[in-house]
C-alpha cells in the first residue's frame, strides 16, 4: 500500500509505492507552474534531507521525479524574485546570493548521489532550472513535443544550478556551448538525437509507468561522472579536437557579441573551466560566473524586458479587459506584394483561411508563388502541412469575394488616395462586424478613416518585413476606433503568432516615429562630413543588428522620397512651412540626382554587387567629403543613435502615442531594432540613470542641435527620482 510522507512543505509531496519507488512530485501552491524560486529552496532542501534518510535505511528502491501541474513540468528560476535586489549590489549581498546558489547545487548534488537510481517524467516545458533538475536525475524521459533547453542566455544568465556543469560532463565541451550560448529550446524529439533525453513516450499517462519500470531494472544506476575512470564526451583540452575550438572561440564570440553580451562570454569561459576539474570545483565556478551575470546591467535589463515586460505585452496588458478573446476563421487581404503575401503566407500557416485580393489575377497570382515559396523555405513544416496550408488560400481581383472575411488587413501602396479607394470598395462588401485594418507604417489612422462608413471598426495593423520573421505587430487606435476593434485586432495578432503592442495615432505612430530619428541622425553626420564607415560601424558596436544608412537602403530611398512628398504636402495643407531636413536633402540627392533609390533598385547608399558583400557607395565621399572627413569623438556618434531614439520615446510618450513602458521596450527591440541589450528606449535611460542622461543629453543637444533637448517629461522624472516602468 502506497505510503504518504509528510512534509512541512507543501510544494513538494513525497510518496512511497508498492514498490519502494518514492514519488518526488513538484507541485507549487497558487502557482499554474512550478518555479526555482524562495518557495522551492525551503521545500527542496526538506525533501533531499527525507529523501536521504530513506534512501540509507533502504525503505526505498530508487526515486521518480515529476510534475503535478498537467502538461506543465518546470518554468525555470523567479525572475521577480532575482529582480528584487536593486542595483549596484552589495558585496554582502553576492555572497549571499553565491551561497544560496551553492545550497541550490548541493540539493540536486544530493539527488544523483542518493544510492538509488533517479528517473525524471517530463510532461511539458522543461526550460532552464527545470531542465537542471532533470539533468540531475540518472534517467530523462519525456513527451515528444514538449520543449526542452536551457534558455538563461537568451536574458543575459546563464544556468546556475548545475546545468552548465551536467551539460558538458554528459555531451561535452562543443555541444554544450552549441546547447547553452545559443539558448535554443528544443523539441524533446530533437532533444533525443542531442542526448539531452533518453526515451520518448506517447502519452502523459505513460510517464510514470515507463519510468519506474527503468528504475526497477536499473538498481545500480548512476551519473556518468560518478562512475570510476570518467572521461569527457568529445575530449579534453588535450584532444586535438578540441583545440581550435578552444582557441579561436573567445574570439569569434567577442566577435559575434562585441563585447555586449557578457552571458556569452561568460558561458564559453565556464565551460572551458569546469571541463577542467572535479565536480564540485565545476559546481563553484559556475556559482561565481551566475552571480557575476546576474548582478549586471545587462542581465537587468535583459530580464525586465524579455521576461517581465514581455509578459506584460503578451498577456494583454495593453488589451480591452472586459471583451471575450476571439479567433477568426477567415482573414481578408488587400494587396499580393511582399507585404501582403507574406502575412498571408504568416495566416495559412497559423490554419486561417485567407483572401488574398490584387488589382488583377496576374498579381493576385504572384502572391500566391510568394507564398509557395514562402511555405517551401519553411523548415518547420511537413510537405503535408505545406499543402494544406496552400487550401486555405484563395487568391482573387474581385472585392465580393471578401464578403465571408472577419478581418480585412490592407497593405496597398502609401497612397491616400488608394487606400481611400480600396477602404470604400471593401467595406461595400464586409459585414456590419467586420474589422478593417490598414497595414501603414507612418500615414494617420484618424484621417485614413475618414474614407470609412464605420470609423468605429477601422484600426491599423503595421506589420515588419520579412513578415514571416519579424515577430512584431504595432496596432494603431485611430481617434474613434472602438475597443471591440482593438480587442479583436490584438488577438488576431496572436492568432498570427506575433507580438503585439498598442499605441495611439499620431505621425509615425512609434516605431516609424522612433527609427526616423537614428535614420536621420545618420544623414545628419553624412552631411556633416563623418565617415560613413564609422556611422554603420557605431551602430553596429552599439548593439544594431543595421546601421541607419543601410536600414534606408533596407526600406528604400524612394519609399522615403514618396513619404517625405506626403509628409511636405501634409504640413502645407495643414498651412505649416515645411522645412527641409538632412534627411530629405541626402535622399532628394540620391533619388532624383543619381538614380539610386535603395537595394532592390540596385543601390543607395550601399553597391550590392552579383558576388561578394556590399559595401558603401564611394560616390558618398564626393558629395559629402569632397575635402576629407571630419572629425567628432566615436562616442558621441555612438550616443547620437542611441540617444535621439529614446527621446523621441519620451516625446511620443508626452503626446499619449504610447502609453504602456512594456509597449515601447518589446516595441522597439522586437520592431527596429533598438540594441537588445539595453532593454528597448525606456529601460535604457533607466539604466544610464535618469539624472545622468539628461546631463549627456545637453551636451549632445550643445554640440549637435535641439532635437537632444531633454523633453519635459524627462525632467520632471529626474526631478521626482522616477524610472520608466
Amino acid at each position: 500500500m502506497a505510503k504518504e510522507i509528510a512534509l512541512t512543505h507543501s510544494y513538494i509531496k513525497l510518496t512511497i509505492d508498492n514498490d519502494g519507488i518514492l514519488e518526488f512530485i513538484f507541485d507549487q501552491p497558487g502557482k499554474k507552474v512550478n518555479t526555482m524560486g524562495d518557495d522551492y529552496f525551503a521545500a527542496m532542501t526538506e525533501a533531499i534531507a527525507v529523501s536521504e534518510q530513506l534512501a540509507k535505511s533502504a525503505e526505498i528502491t530508487g526515486v521518480y521525479v515529476g510534475s503535478g501541474k498537467p502538461r506543465q513540468f518546470f518554468a525555470g528560476g523567479d525572475i521577480k524574485e532575482m529582480l528584487e535586489t536593486p542595483l549596484p549590489a552589495s558585496i554582502e549581498q553576492k555572497k549571499k546570493t553565491f551561497d544560496g546558489t551553492l545550497e541550490v547545487k548541493r540539493d540536486l548534488r544530493k539527488l544523483e548521489t542518493l544510492g538509488v537510481p533517479v528517473a525524471v517524467g517530463i510532461n511539458g516545458a522543461c526550460l532552464g532550472g527545470g531542465y537542471e533538475i532533470a539533468l540531475a536525475c540518472h534517467y530523462r524521459i519525456a513527451l515528444p513535443n514538449i520543449k526542452i533547453g536551457l534558455p538563461e542566455s537568451g536574458i543575459g544568465l546563464l544556468p546556475g544550478a548545475g546545468g552548465i556543469v551536467r551539460t558538458t560532463y554528459l555531451l561535452g565541451m562543443q555541444k554544450a556551448i552549441d546547447i547553452i550560448a545559443t539558448g535554443r529550446q528544443f523539441k524533446a524529439a530533437k532533444a533525443l538525437d542531442l542526448g539531452m533525453v533518453d526515451a520518448l513516450v506517447d502519452e502523459e499517462s505513460q510517464l510514470m509507468p515507463a519510468a519506474k519500470a527503468w528504475l526497477l531494472a536499473h538498481p545500480d544506476a548512476c551519473q556518468p561522472w560518478d562512475k570510476k575512470g570518467f572521461t569527457l564526451p568529445g575530449g579534453d583540452h588535450d584532444d586535438p579536437n578540441n583545440m581550435n575550438f578552444l582557441y579561436f572561440g573567445p574570439t569569434n564570440v567577442l566577435a559575434k557579441t562585441k563585447g555586449l553580451m557578457p552571458a556569452q562570454e561568460a558561458i564559453f569561459a565556464c565551460i572551458s573551466d569546469v571541463a577542467k576539474v572535479d565536480i564540485d570545483t565545476a559546481m563553484k565556478i559556475e556559482a561565481r560566473y551566475f552571480v557575476s551575470l546576474l548582478y549586471s546591467q545587462t542581465a537587468r535589463n535583459m530580464m525586465l524586458a524579455f521576461f517581465i515586460q514581455m509578459g506584460q505585452v503578451n498577456s494583454g496588458a495593453a488589451r480591452p479587459k472586459d471583451i471575450d478573446k476571439r479567433r477568426i476563421a477567415c482573414l481578408g487581404i488587400l494587396g499580393a506584394g511582399q507585404m501582403g503575401a507574406g502575412i498571408a503566407a504568416t495566416a495559412v500557416t497559423m490554419g486561417i483561411s485567407v483572401v488574398l485580393k490584387d488589382v488583377g489575377l496576374e498579381a493576385a497570382q504572384r502572391g500566391l508563388a510568394y507564398v509557395e515559396q514562402s511555405l517551401a523555405k519553411n523548415k518547420r513544416l511537413s510537405d503535408e502541412q505545406r499543402q494544406a496550408a496552400l487550401k486555405l488560400l484563395k487568391v482573387t481581383d474581385a472585392y465580393s469575394d471578401l464578403s465571408s472575411c472577419e478581418l480585412v488587413i490592407e497593405a496597398v501602396f502609401e497612397d491616400r488616395a488608394i487606400k481611400a479607394q480600396v477602404t470604400q470598395a471593401t467595406e461595400a462588401e464586409l459585414s456590419t462586424k467586420a474589422v478593417f485594418a490598414s497595414n501603414t507604417s507612418a500615414l494617420p489612422i484618424t484621417e485614413l478613416a475618414l474614407a470609412s462608413s464605420a470609423p468605429e471598426r477601422f484600426i491599423g495593423m503595421h506589420f515588419f518585413s520579412p513578415v514571416e520573421k519579424m515577430p512584431l505587430v504595432e496596432i494603431i487606435c485611430g481617434a474613434k476606433t472602438a475597443q471591440q476593434t482593438l480587442a479583436l485586432a490584438f488577438d488576431v495578432a496572436q492568432q498570427l503568432g506575433k507580438i503585439p503592442i498598442v499605441v495611439n495615432d499620431g505621425p509615425g505612430f512609434f516605431t516609424s516615429r522612433i527609427i526616423s530619428q537614428t535614420i536621420t541622425q545618420g544623414s545628419d553626420m553624412l552631411e556633416e562630413g563623418v565617415n560613413p564607415v564609422l556611422i554603420e560601424a557605431a551602430a553596429r558596436d552599439n548593439g544594431s543588428p543595421i546601421g541607419p544608412l543601410a536600414a534606408i537602403d533596407e526600406i528604400s530611398q524612394e519609399t522615403a522620397y514618396r513619404n517625405g512628398l506626403q509628409h511636405k504636402a501634409d504640413k502645407e495643407a495643414q498651412g505649416g512651412v515645411w522645412q527641409d531636413s538632412s534627411s530629405s536633402r541626402v535622399i532628394d540627392t540620391l533619388v532624383n540626382k543619381f538614380g539610386r533609390k535603395g537595394k532592390k533598385s540596385g543601390g543607395g547608399y550601399y553597391e550590392y554587387p552579383a558576388e561578394g558583400g556590399k559595401y558603401l557607395w564611394p560616390g558618398l565621399k564626393d558629395l559629402y567629403a569632397e575635402q576629407g572627413y571630419c572629425d567628432i569623438p566615436y562616442q558621441d556618434i555612438r550616443d547620437r543613435l542611441l540617444f535621439s531614439q529614446s527621446l523621441e520615446a519620451i516625446r511620443a510618450m508626452e503626446d499619449g502615442v504610447i502609453e504602456h513602458v512594456a509597449d515601447g521596450n518589446i516595441g522597439s527591440i522586437m520592431g527596429i531594432g533598438f540594441p537588445a541589450q539595453t532593454g528597448g528606449v525606456f529601460q535604457f535611460i533607466n539604466a544610464y540613470g535618469v539624472k545622468h542622461f539628461i546631463a549627456r543629453a545637453e551636451e549632445l543637444a550643445e554640440l549637435y542641435g535641439e532635437v537632444f533637448t531633454p523633453p519635459q517629461l524627462l525632467k520632471e522624472y529626474a526631478q521626482q527620482d522616477k524610472m520608466f516602468f
